[in-house]
């Protein structure tokens, strides 16, 4: 047993005696069970929030109104949820008010998935009332109860569903993919944060069979933008993305090449996605990109690439080449970029030997063409990085010879 697991039974401990019933549940039960890593411990309870509060000395009051404490304990934070039945979901994705019970039934029922409504006691007892050990056993994915009426009451559920058929490599059980494919209109009533953080989950998991599963279920429409009804093209998107490392914006262009995709509409992809400033750059680089082949490229075309775009970026076209064009010599590729990251010279003009202050002592004006003789120097550089030192580079300057 680890050290948060251990303190998260002192925070069940504690609410037992003081009279209440306390459990482990949810994902820490089922990754214990398939003995998995966890990384977050949830409990819950019998105890109202405010008993929660009065009990523990320091806890944050976050989600008291859906009925749950986060309890601060040996620098540690476990969120402490109160047994609950949930009422009416008027959006699609949050109920209208939960109303607070006394049953640990009552509230494993209503839950999205049998291997996630379960609950373990201190004294090893499983609460399992919907056979999620079995689904477990038998890898499978399966609502609890009604699965359209699940879905109704939240149309995330859906994504939920297939992202843990994808993260564990189980089968969705026929009614509950049934329901996904009855139902899936409904994910337009979802934020597309949510929709995104679901799908980038299965996308650095096994593309390959979320792909699959979104495309059967008819939720691919939730994460493209009118995708493409061409089911050969899906299939290379698969396969690509299944050989590939898990790098996200590496798998989207993988997708966007695969399905033929133009740049107009990666746009709208991006944008509709909501994705990062950060990611968004990484795969329009790729796009800037297209037409370099790194099979052309020879030692000063490295360079100067790896100096404009970064080893990132660098790293990604080399492997989109491989996938697509040299699948068996993925390792070769990866080698070259990293062997050429080795040799890269000068990463920008901070990594000259000469500085601005030492170019403005020479007698260069100060201002913009500071910027503009560091360039040419790191041209200078690229051309022959034997030449970075201060000496040969404040030669260069002297005789005016550098490249333009």
């Amino acid at each position: 047993m680890d050290r948060t697991e251990a303190v998260a039974w002192q925070v069940v401990e504690a609410l037992e005696q003081a009279g209440h019933e306390a459990y482990l549940v949810g994902g820490c039960v089922r990754d214990k069970l398939l003995q998995r890593p966890i990384y977050d411990y949830d409990i819950t309870t019998s105890a109202r929030p405010e008993e929660v509060l009065a009990l523990f000395p320091h806890t944050l009051p976050i989600g008291m109104k859906h009925g749950t404490v986060t309890v601060c304990e040996a620098d540690l934070q476990f969120e402490v949820t109160t047994f609950r039945t949930d009422g009416e979901y008027k959006d699609g994705r949050r109920p209208s008010e939960v109303v607070f019970v006394r049953s640990l039934l009552d509230d494993l029922a209503r839950r999205d998935l049998t291997i996630n409504a379960l609950a373990l006691g201190r004294d090893g007892t499983l609460h399992d009332p919907f056979d999620g050990q079995l689904d477990l056993l038998e890898k499978r994915i399966r609502a609890v109860g009604d699965p359209l009426l699940r879905f109704e009451e939240d149309a995330l559920r859906m994504l939920r569903a297939i992202r843990f058929a994808v993260q564990l490599q189980f089968v969705i059980e026929e009614e509950t993919l049934q329901a996904i494919r009855e139902e899936s209109y409904r994910l337009r009533q979802i934020s597309r944060e949510r929709i995104r953080e679901e799908w980038h989950k299965m996308l650095l998991s096994h593309p390959d069979t979320a792909l699959d599963l979104l495309r059967q279920t008819d939720t691919l429409r939730s994460i493209f933008s009118r995708p493409t009804l061409a089911v050969a093209r899906w299939e290379r998107a698969a396969a690509w993305t299944a050989l590939s490392p898990p790098d996200l914006a590496l798998r989207y262009c993988l997708i966007f090449f695969a399905i033929e995709t133009d740049e107009p509409r990666m746009e709208k992809n991006l944008q509709g996605l909501k994705l990062s400033t950060a990611l968004k750059r990484e795969i329009r680089e790729q796009y800037a990109l297209q037409a370099e082949s790194p099979v052309d490229w020879n030692d000063l075309r490295w360079r100067q690439l790896l100096f404009t775009h970064g080893y990132g970026a660098i790293w990604r076209k080399c492997l989109l080449y491989a996938v697509m064009h040299d699948a068996q010599r993925l390792d070769y590729w990866t080698a070259l970029a990293e062997e050429h990251r080795k040799r890269q010279p000068i990463w920008g003009t901070s990594d000259l030997a000469l500085t601005g202050l030492d170019l403005i002592a020479c007698g260069i004006e100060e201002g913009p063409h500071v910027g503009q003789w560091l360039k040419r120097l790191a041209q200078a550089v690229l051309q022959d990085p034997s030449s970075n030192d201060s000496q040969t580079l404040l030669q260069l300057v002297q005789s005016g010879q550098v490249v333009e």
